[in-house]
């Protein structure tokens, strides 16, 4: 058994980070932060157009759905990313919020300091914008947010073809107003994708009471008297933290440590052979998803990305874009 920590955050993506970049502020407090995944350090988590090859790539768990009784039995991909950074470090780096009607409706369902007001504040304080600085926007913030450095004339056609049919072009879709056309603000600084690993931990990496571990799988949580007092390892090691256990991995893999560890459907653990700790049926059930659609076109000439001559060309019209 491990001890000498104070906080132990299971899972290094996008709250991860910033959960061990926020708390290791206090010099006092000792934390570790746990990734199974492994480093960042490869070009294609760094270039923009890197995203491309991370849908079933390294940094990804490899997952595939079971098969979809209502889309004809149809297995498809379901990408988890599994390297720091988590979903962040693969992602397509668009920057969007959700609408504020959302927040106001959570805040008035009970969930007291989520209302759009009380969240607007920690946005703009995370960023760090490269054209907007307002009530809506800030700059000098650890996360990088781009306007898009080299957009097609293409683009500029649809924003024409739309207006034409009413739709109004909107300059800043996280501001005022959602509706309308634009081109997505991207988490990029300097044309290289800015994730949470890069804004929140790569800086603060020199602290001393922070201590980050990759390629460390979490087996189960610890669970004593109630309350969970530390992890268990892959390999056995148990590691024990005095104030708190942080778990943040994900949609899936939260849910998932949290069976493993004998909290969730009293039924479903015992058929597995694993011990129940605490039986809670909500656990793993109601995750709600979305499928990407989407439409391709043939265009009539060399203008869109794909028409670049050589196949450094559109790594370098893509990282542009």
């Amino acid at each position: 058994m491990t001890t000498g920590f104070d906080f132990i955050i299971i899972g290094g993506g996008s709250a991860g980070c910033v959960l061990a970049a926020r708390l290791s502020e206090d010099p006092a407090a000792r934390i570790l932060l746990l990734e199974a995944g492994g480093s960042d350090r490869h070009p294609f988590y760094h270039l923009p157009a890197g995203f491309a090859k991370m849908t079933k790539g390294i940094g990804s768990w490899g997952w595939n759905t079971v098969p979809q009784k209502h889309m004809q039995n149809k297995v498809f991909r379901y990408t988890q990313a599994r390297v720091i950074g988590g979903g962040s470090a693969i992602n397509a780096q668009i920057y969007t919020r959700g609408n504020a009607q959302d927040y106001d409706d959570w805040r008035q369902m009970g969930c007291t300091g989520w209302g759009y007001d009380d969240v607007l504040r920690y946005f703009c304080k995370a960023e760090d914008n490269d054209t907007f600085d307002n009530q809506f926007h800030g700059q000098g913030g650890p996360l990088g947010v781009s306007q898009p450095r080299a957009p097609l004339p293409i683009c500029e056609a649809y924003f024409d073809a739309a207006a034409a049919l009413g739709i109004p072009r909107n300059m800043d879709i996280n501001g005022e107003k959602q509706d309308g056309t634009c081109y997505y603000q991207l988490n990029q600084r300097h044309v290289r994708r800015s994730s949470a690993a890069m804004a929140y931990v790569t800086p603060n990496r020199h602290r001393q009471n922070l201590t980050v571990r990759l390629n460390a799988q979490v087996h189960r949580l610890i669970v004593q008297n109630g309350r969970a007092t530390g992890v268990e390892m892959l390999d056995g090691t148990q590691l024990t933290a005095s104030a708190e256990v942080i778990l943040s991995s994900g949609a899936i893999g939260s849910p998932r440590l949290l069976q493993l560890s004998g909290i969730g459907p009293a039924d479903h653990l015992t058929a597995l052979g694993i011990d129940v700790v605490q039986d809670q049926p909500q656990i793993g059930a109601n995750l709600q998803d979305h499928l990407d659609l989407y439409c391709i076109s043939e265009l009539s000439g060399p203008i869109a990305m794909t028409a670049m001559p050589n196949r450094i060309g559109r790594r370098w019209q893509a990282c542009n874009t």
